[in-house]
């Protein structure tokens, strides 16, 4: 378990500021959703904390240590999979483990391995198969079932289930929920990147709203053990119902916001070019 501390965190590509300001701190365990439009900065501050991404040493700590690089302390499931192709999907668990566990044997690895392709629902004749032979589903259990295999003690999850159907979808949320739950005294600190209010509900501990870029956080909800939604309840509960609409009108309002400022920039840079057409018309 890791915790992980934001302090007036800040980053941008080039001149373009991403993120303005992020000021969070995340408990050894807790299981943190984040949510907000697109474009506002979900992914990258997942890339900050993986170490995909260089951020101010003073601005972002994890495990009390400053972030340097990747480490398999931080293990990382991609909304693409992530699977190198010209591997079996079990080799890709194999190639991980050896990275983490450099002392194992080829046949505990794989059995290993093995384990967790079944812990996330795989079939064994999957094992060896390419990623170009199996589902979307398939392929992001195998992905997720690498992450989990290196037992890295946090864990940050960037939209995994995105373009998966339903059924598969909630299969695969309701297995990961049931491992991180059963890592008990030892529980995974995890960021997931979700577009879906329905799915940081049903799994969060800690819920975050980013607005939009440059972003910060506008808000944050979060649920104890005793009012943590279940699937029983995400339809039925009036509290959780109440809260759904918040989040999503918090979201809706951003969004519209955006679109109102990028249509009066547009307005604004359409009256300046015919100011300045009209300026060198009266100058010839």
């Amino acid at each position: 378990m890791l915790e992980v501390s934001m302090d007036n965190l800040q980053f941008g590509y080039g001149k373009e500021l991403v993120l303005s300001g992020v000021n969070y701190k995340a408990k050894a365990g807790d299981f943190v959703c984040l949510l907000g439009q697109s474009g506002c900065g979900k992914s990258t501050l997942l890339r900050l904390i993986a170490g995909l991404e260089k951020s101010n040493p003073t601005q972002l700590m994890v495990g009390g240590k400053h972030v340097d690089g990747p480490s398999l302390d931080r293990g990382m499931v991609f909304q693409d999979y992530g699977l190198f192709p010209w591997m079996t999907a079990g080799d890709n668990i194999c190639i991980a483990l050896k990275q983490k566990y450099k002392d194992w044997d080829k046949h505990k690895t794989k059995e290993v391995a093995l384990e967790w392709a079944r812990n996330l629902g795989l079939d064994e004749d999957l094992f060896d198969k390419y990623p170009m032979n199996l589902s979307g589903g398939q392929k992001q259990r195998f992905a997720t079932a690498r992450a989990f295999a290196i037992d890295a003690p946090l864990l940050l999850m960037d939209e995994p289930f995105g373009a998966l159907d339903a059924v598969t979808k909630a299969l695969l949320q309701d297995t990961v929920l049931e491992l991180w739950q059963n890592g008990k005294e030892k529980r995974k600190t995890i960021f997931f990147v979700t577009h879906s209010v329905d799915e940081a509900l049903l799994l969060a501990t800690d819920i975050l709203v980013l607005g939009q870029a440059p972003s910060k956080i506008i808000y944050t909800h979060s649920f104890t053990e005793e009012t943590k939604p279940t699937r029983g309840t995400l339809f039925t509960d009036p509290a959780v119902l109440d809260l759904r609409n918040r989040l999503t009108q918090i979201i809706y309002d951003e969004i519209n916001e955006k679109a109102l400022r990028v249509k009066q920039q547009k307005a604004a840079d359409k009256s300046s070019e015919k100011t300045s057409f009209f300026n060198r018309k009266k100058a010839m």
